[in-house]
């Protein structure tokens, strides 16, 4: 299997929200260190609001630099699991092309070119119950206490149906061209439990190979054709 790596945006917003959380801490122990030098209680005490505000701004941007991570560790084990897979160098894997809308920069986790067809994956690695009915997605955790409570979630095939409409509208004209989507959840704490999802699937890492049909759907021409349109779009 071929691979081509196209953006590091996760890796981008991980450490952009590192470098705020840190920035903060920074610029208020300063102001600490110069008051006390200084023996002044007026800095000392602007130090102490610029310590809360830094401990407002970990509190926002460090559970968001968390998830940046974790994301980071999804794709890697998408991107093993596909290694691991036998597939060919007919395929050609396609990490993380850039997409822009709606005044925020995203990206599409991954793009499989190849004789089954042409398939875009959404990685998640959360982990705990994943429900699904009726278009609502739902998470839920045990706590320590063994109780259980909602947990972060989202809409995982709404993302995913947004990403394949703005890819079909980059490679254009598709001639009724197929687009697979596959939610993956890759942590291995994760339970599924999904019914009524329409157009895409959610399944986990390790049952991929179910999502990848052993037949020929695309002809030789057909992959070289989508892989010259996704070449060009990495150009531009």
């Amino acid at each position: 299997m071929r691979e081509v790596f196209l953006s590091n945006h996760l890796q981008r917003q991980a450490n952009r929200s590192f470098a705020i959380c840190l920035a903060s801490l920074a610029f208020a122990l300063t102001l600490l260190a110069v008051g006390v030098a200084m023996a002044s209680v007026l800095v000392i005490w602007a130090s102490m609001v610029a310590l809360a505000i830094s401990g407002f701004i970990v509190t926002k941007y460090g559970p968001t630099h968390m998830t940046y991570r974790h994301g980071m560790q999804g794709e890697r084990i998408l991107r093993n699991w596909l290694r691991s897979s036998g597939l060919d160098d007919d395929h050609t894997a396609y990490y993380n092309l850039p997409l822009n809308g709606n005044g925020r920069a995203s990206d599409i986790d991954c793009i499989l070119v190849g004789p089954p067809g042409l398939f875009i994956f959404e990685v998640k690695h959360h982990h705990g119950l994943i429900f699904h009915r009726n278009g609502i997605w739902a998470r839920i955790k045990i706590g320590q206490g063994g109780t259980f409570y909602r947990g972060q979630l989202g809409d995982p095939s709404g993302q995913l149906y947004r990403n394949i409409r703005r890819l079909k509208g980059l490679l254009g004209r598709t001639d009724g061209l197929w687009f697979n989507g596959a939610v993956v959840f890759t942590n291995p704490r994760t339970v599924l439990d999904i019914e009524g999802l329409r157009w895409v699937r959610a399944v986990a890492v390790k049952d991929l190979d179910h999502v990848l049909s052993k037949r020929t759907v695309l002809s030789v021409e057909q992959t070289n054709s989508i892989n010259s349109r996704l070449a060009s779009l990495v150009k531009k």
